[in-house]
């Protein structure tokens, strides 16, 4: 399928059907994670956001598939400015930066330079225009990496801090277990 006939399929109404309509595009092969990339990009917010979902479950599901896209995705992260596609991309990190994360991905990650990433998390998740889901996944991703970067520990923490009693109960939830993870990690010296 070509990016033009993906991008009309995305643009279609899907109804409650969404899932499994986005689900059946990516498992027909048809579809290249270079395109996706592009599309989530799309002036049309929902394009945007379908094309990003895709781009998560190539992450879960494909990840042979979407591996030789992680540093093209992550060069991309600072210039994504769709609330519903920046949620995608900060949960695509997690998933790909969590200790459980498929071994496809560990080789891969551990090669990449996450400073500027980091900079683009910390800006997203004290951001108030940023979605709460967009943030907790800014967290995590941020708690994954504190073994790597060691001073992310204390300024995670001390933004968590900062926006507990600014954010929403589920940003709460999610900042305790992040506390606790974060706990766990041994203090330098």
């Amino acid at each position: 399928m070509n990016k033009e006939e993906l991008i009309a399929r995305l643009g279609a109404s899907m109804e409650f059907q969404m899932v499994a309509n986005l689900t059946s595009i990516v498992e027909s092969n048809d579809v290249k994670v270079v395109d996706l990339l592009a599309i989530s990009f799309h002036k049309k917010r929902e394009v945007a956001f379908r094309s990003a979902w895709m781009l998560e479950y190539f992450t879960t599901h494909k990840p042979d598939l979407f591996i030789e896209h992680i540093s093209e995705l992550m060069s991309l992260l600072d210039k994504q400015k769709n609330p519903s596609a920046m949620r995608h991309y900060a949960k695509i990190i997690a998933l790909i930066t969590d200790r459980k994360a498929n071994d496809i991905y560990k080789e891969k990650v551990a090669a990449i330079d996450f400073e500027p990433i980091i900079d683009v998390l910390f800006t997203w998740l004290v951001d108030t225009e940023v979605l709460v889901a967009t943030k907790v996944h800014c967290m995590q991703t941020l708690a994954n990496l504190a073994l790597r970067y060691d001073w992310i520990k204390d300024e995670l923490l001390e933004t968590i801090d900062h926006l507990v009693d600014i954010e929403s109960v589920a940003f709460f939830g999610r900042a305790k277990q992040i506390r606790k993870q974060l706990k766990r990690i041994p203090k330098t010296i």
